[in-house]
């Protein structure tokens, strides 16, 4: 009887734990459901006829965005999230067929603004790289719209991923902003993403080193993944 009664009991908690892994499994595939509901806009900043900042290593801004951009790309695809991309290729977006930079600006934000009426589980990640007088200064930062708390969540999110990552010697802060107009002018949470520095020599070396691209794509990536993930717990 104690042998049976073992037995029993054996399987009963065999039963419950395996029961319990597919309750858990259920759960993060639900998870990952509803974050690839979600769509990225990512948005490499300048582009064409608009270099953006030229680095101290000659490197053009929109080059580097573009590069730092696809690298998000292609891992944001792999997991299976819908991206839409305002370039792709070295190009501004033209009114009229000229260029003008709110013209560029406008084109964009009508790319933002069209994914997010299709869907308006969408974020903008709008890559961008910073300069200074000063050669000594470096790191990444986020800046976001103030008037939204969204925007000001993600940046957070973000932020925190960059300060864990790439600004070790100094954390930054997620900076609010109430004047660009891309922020202002796009319907969905958005963030401006200084990735570091072209001004220091350091930095802008690692800008334009692909190994360190891909590393800021993943950054990138976990911030977003993060921010899904606190959005679909709080609904």
């Amino acid at each position: 009887m104690e042998i049976f009664m073992s037995l029993v009991l054996l399987m009963s908690v065999t039963l419950i734990a395996c029961n319990m892994n597919k309750v858990v499994e259920n759960r993060e595939s639900t998870v990952k459901t509803k974050e690839k509901d979600y769509i990225v806009v990512i948005d490499p900043g300048h582009g064409g006829e608009d270099p953006g900042k030229v680095g101290i290593n000659n490197a053009k801004e929109k080059d580097v965005n573009l590069a730092i951009a696809l690298q998000l790309r292609d891992i944001l695809q792999k997991k299976g999230i819908n991206v839409v991309m305002t370039r792709d290729t070295d190009t501004s977006l033209k009114e009229n067929g000229r260029f003008s930079k709110i013209g560029d600006l406008n084109g964009r934000c009508s790319i933002i603004n069209k994914a997010y009426d299709n869907n308006n589980k969408c974020v903008l990640i709008s890559v961008h790289q910073n300069s200074f007088t000063g050669q000594s200064v470096h790191g990444a930062q986020v800046f976001y719209y103030q008037k939204s708390a969204q925007s000001m969540k993600l940046a957070k999110i973000m932020q925190e991923k960059f300060n864990k990552d790439i600004n070790m010697e100094k954390a930054k802060n997620e900076k609010p902003n109430d004047s660009y107009y891309m922020l202002i002018n796009s319907k969905c949470p958005g963030i401006i993403v200084e990735c570091g520095f072209l001004s220091n020599p350091e930095e802008a070396d690692n800008l334009t080193n692909s190994d360190y691209q891909k590393q800021l794509g993943d950054i990138l990536c976990r911030g977003i993944m993060d921010y899904f993930s606190e959005m679909t717990e709080t609904k």
